[in-house]
């Protein structure tokens, strides 16, 4: 009969969870790990496997609170078009904002997802469930008549994503408050131009 755990499941996946955040996956090592959670190296693999298993389950549970989060944000919002648009730009002063060291998936992705399927099928699963999100809050914007009704869903949806992902970068990049401002001012410039508001 196994032993129960003597140990707050939650407090360690979150403190492994902040600590693959700020290293990265691959400088973060087993040590690390131990470290910032408490356990012993046995005990951590007894509880979730090897680094690259408790690496997943974090990925998991964190795009799990993501999609849930932005589903909420973008569907709360009276207005379809200004609830995908604050998702897009970060700017509703809560659950959009993003941290200084990024979106957790998003950097994952960028440094993984070429040699590892398990984190390129999450963050395909994760870019799927934003575009439909934003495709569904687009077509109810044009049926309120916020946006005109002869631009496709779909193809501003996926236009939106990359805005998104490159303000990321932006904010990553360190070019400071007043320059971010600057490019995110000339997207959504340029957006509202292309759906004709």
């Amino acid at each position: 009969m196994a032993r129960p755990r003597k140990f707050d499941e939650q407090a360690v996946l979150e403190a492994a969870r902040d600590t693959f955040w700020q290293g990265g996956y691959a400088a973060t090592s087993v040590q690390d790990l131990t470290d910032a959670t408490g356990l012993g190296t046995q005990s951590l693999y007894g509880a979730f496997g090897s680094k690259r298993d408790l690496f997943l389950r974090i990925l998991d549970d964190y795009c799990a609170r993501q999609s849930t989060g932005l589903e909420t944000a973008v569907s709360q919002d009276p207005s379809p078009w200004h609830g995908v648009m604050s998702a897009v730009t970060f700017e509703d002063g809560g659950r959009l904002d993003l941290p200084p060291q990024g979106c957790l998936m998003a950097n994952s992705a960028a440094a993984l997802s070429a040699r590892d399927e398990g984190v390129r099928a999450r963050a395909c699963r994760a870019y799927s469930e934003t575009l439909a999100l934003f495709a569904r809050r687009i077509t109810e914007a044009q049926e309120s008549g916020e946006i005109d009704d002869d631009i496709d869903p779909e193809s501003t949806a996926r236009a939106l994503i990359a805005v998104m992902q490159g303000i990321e970068f932006l904010h990553k990049s360190g070019i400071g408050e007043e320059e971010l401002w600057l490019a995110k001012t000339a997207a959504l410039e340029m957006i509202e131009r292309s759906v004709g508001r």
